[in-house]
């Protein structure tokens, strides 16, 4: 058996239409699910004006709370809440892996609630098409490769990497990690004697990913050069990233994609650096680049970036 733990931290407001807001995780590890939990962080919410929907990979969707009928006048409060038990019952069997959706429902027009973050708790049976194993009979055979997907947008300055590997002979392993790019490191090469440990490599020895872009799937490969014995497993692996957000500057209105070549070729990506940048600095980069200024609103600009910053940070 092994556990997931997915959380999304999404700090968005929860509009009240009839549509409501959907955040996404994506699992790619596959298990047939034995117990699952999903928590759930709102600010600044009436519980009874919050609808809560999952929906599994496969579909299936789940009411995890309903809107309440009192319609009485409460201040509104944090609302966290672990749901857990009878109603998620349905699920076990389920595959673990594929995308899971939270659908966030606000039906007041009178308290602006914002979901922080939620996680998804699966404990699972490894499925059929999800080896753990890393042994390999000879050094032509298959590497076992293991997916993670990073879905923050932006550009790495430091990485540590944390590989648990149940293995006798850690010379005869090879350890390996690639970007969503497809740049590769070794990060283990036959090296030491012994049983592999537990370990964790240094930013010094992920230097080669600075400013490599975070989003996407990042891949451990590891491939074992004892052909003798079937003796390894893979536990586990973690990415530990420190990023330079990069966000997409045309969802602020006034960017074009001129100017947004222009801001991004001055080192201005993201909203954080569009926001705290001087009118001054703006305009002599934009006039710079011969973008057109007639339907530029710099301070409107630096103005809407500080907005979408504070709903994306907590």
């Amino acid at each position: 058996m092994f556990r997931l733990h997915k959380e999304v931290r999404v700090n968005s407001r929860i509009p009240s239409d009839h549509n409501g807001l959907t955040s996404t995780v994506e699992v790619l590890k596959e298990g047939n699910i034995e117990n699952i939990s999903v928590d759930v962080d709102i600010k600044n919410a009436n519980p009874d004006d919050i609808q809560l929907e999952l929906v599994a990979p496969n579909g299936k969707s789940i009411s995890l709370q309903a809107k309440g009928n009192t319609n009485a006048a409460v201040a509104p409060t944090p609302f966290r809440k672990t749901f857990e038990g009878q109603n998620l019952s349905s699920l076990v069997g389920a595959t673990s892996k594929g995308r899971w959706k939270l659908i966030a429902k606000n039906h007041s027009n009178k308290n602006v609630s914002v979901l922080n973050n939620w996680s998804l708790n699966v404990g699972c049976k490894p499925g059929a098409n999800c080896p753990n194993e890393v042994f390999t009979n000879n050094a032509k055979a298959e590497t076992l490769v293991s997916n993670q997907f990073c879905r923050f947008n932006g550009t790495v300055s430091a990485m540590k990497v944390l590989v648990d590997i149940d293995h006798p002979n850690k010379k005869d392993l090879v350890v390996k990690l690639s970007s969503p790019s497809g740049k590769s490191i070794t990060l283990h090469d036959k090296s030491g004697d012994g049983k592999y440990m537990q370990t964790t490599y240094d930013t010094n020895s992920t230097k080669a990913f600075s400013g490599e872009r975070t989003n996407g799937t990042w891949k451990l490969s590891v491939q074992d050069f004892d052909g003798n014995t079937k003796v390894g497993k893979l536990r586990k692996w973690k990415l530990f990233m420190d990023y330079e957000p990069v966000d997409n500057l045309l969802n602020i209105k006034g960017v074009n994609s001129n100017a947004k070549k222009a801001l991004e070729t001055a080192g201005i990506n993201s909203f954080s650096k569009l926001a705290s940048s001087t009118p001054n600095k703006l305009k002599e980069v934009l006039e710079k680049a011969k973008v057109d200024m007639k339907d530029v609103n710099i301070d409107q600009m630096r103005q809407l970036a500080k907005e979408a910053l504070e709903n994306y940070v907590a």
